[in-house]
């Protein structure tokens, strides 16, 4: 049954230009908590929206007129703090995969759907929206004088790889920013690719487009903290954390499970600590005394970190993703990587494998001080233990 607590006073508007549909979506929810409203277009959602604060918005594709991506785009604009969500057909894919990339909606759900399915995720996300709008975390937000900005210089790269642009002139742009290219060479001339070149278009063509995508965002991120000396140690500390992590993630999905992760999954495994590095740039002197309680008494960091700041660095990650309009995927791997059997997870699989990265990554670079792990992960995730540990051996040689 839904937390009353969770449901309590919120309102979901679903729109669908079949009458039927709506009816069956609204008999479905009567026995629910939540208050119900219902559209048979995109105008007279818009006018339902300009007079309800509606919490929720579940919106089939195909409409005439105004269809779901237009309508969706409309409220991101005009309500951004209302969750959006697609609820359609196989043949709305490529529509409904551009909409999620663009985070114009957090996921879809595919007709025809399961009734208790559908009220699950419901349940589920607002479950993670109550964890990403807690007091101490807004306090902590609101306390901040500036959440950091992606780079400018990181979009125009992306316009480049998103319109197909040939490898030299995405390579020219990357040369332009200093950070991107030393971080780009630091990393295909490392220990995990092995490769020696000083060329920033042979290392594009070595690591591919997905991966170059994912390390500029990160990059980006990282660079927005700007943070020298010892702090400037342990952020590099992080951020070789993080690439293993997600060098381990796609490990997991290529050979394990044999399948790719999605164009929304990829930064999971990279982003999933960025939490920490917004801590660390609020409170150095505390988040330094974290790491050591956590090494000294080997505790639960999160435990902690509550004890300390009164949030989270899953928190406080997932906020961030989620400011940055990060797809829901990435959010929900940086709010929820350290209790990957919490109740509000949609992404279950991706969750896994990145709880099981971000263990492994830190025994392998002996910085297990962040690190916490259920072995029970592998049986959830379908996977052989002692298969995987076979399959990223050769990460532990190569850091002897």
């Amino acid at each position: 049954m839904p937390n009353n607590d969770i449901t309590a006073n919120k309102k979901i508007l679903f729109v669908d230009d079949e009458l039927p549909i709506l009816k069956s979506l609204n008999r479905l929810f009567m026995d629910t908590e939540y208050e119900v409203f219902t559209a048979e277009s995109g105008k007279i959602a818009l006018e339902i929206l300009a007079t309800e604060k509606i919490d929720m918005v579940i919106t089939d594709m195909r409409m005439p007129t105004m269809d779901g991506y237009q309508l969706l785009k409309k409220v991101k604009e005009l309500h951004p703090g209302s969750l959006r969500i697609i609820l359609s057909g196989y043949a709305d894919k490529n529509t409904i995969l551009e909409a999620l990339q663009q985070n114009i909606a957090k996921l879809y759900i595919l007709k025809p759907w399961d009734n208790d399915k559908l009220i699950s995720l419901v349940n589920q996300l607002f479950e993670t929206e109550d964890i990403l709008r807690g007091s101490n975390l807004l306090g902590l937000i609101n306390n901040v004088d500036e959440l950091p900005t992606l780079k400018s210089s990181y979009r125009q790269i992306m316009d480049l790889i998103d319109s197909d642009a040939d490898l030299v002139k995405i390579s020219s742009a990357i040369e332009k920013d200093h950070s991107v290219t030393t971080k780009i060479l630091h990393i295909i001339n490392s220990a995990f690719y092995e490769v020696k070149t000083g060329s920033v278009k042979h290392a594009i063509a070595y690591l591919g487009l997905s991966t170059l995508r994912n390390i500029l965002l990160a990059t980006s991120i990282v660079d927005s903290f700007n943070m020298n000396g010892t702090y400037g140690t342990r952020l590099e500390m992080l951020w070789n954390h993080a690439f293993l992590c997600s060098k381990i993630v796609n490990i997991i999905y290529e050979k394990l499970l044999q399948k790719k992760l999605s164009e929304n999954e990829t930064s999971a495994g990279l982003l999933h600590n960025i939490g920490i590095v917004l801590l660390f740039k609020l409170y150095p002197e505390k988040y330094i005394n974290i790491f050591r309680r956590v090494e000294k008494e080997k505790s639960d960091v999160l435990q902690i970190e509550l004890e300390s700041l009164g949030v989270t660095h899953q928190q406080t990650g997932g906020y961030l993703l989620r400011w940055w309009e990060l797809p829901y995927p990435i959010v929900e791997a940086a709010l929820y990587h350290h209790t990957p059997f919490a109740t509000g997870i949609i992404n279950r699989q991706l969750i896994y494998a990145v709880n099981i990265a971000q263990y492994y990554a830190s025994i392998i670079l002996k910085d297990p001080s962040t690190a916490t792990f259920d072995s029970s992960v592998f049986e959830a995730l379908g996977i052989i233990q002692s298969q995987f540990e076979q399959e990223i051996s050769h990460l532990f040689v190569n850091k002897k």
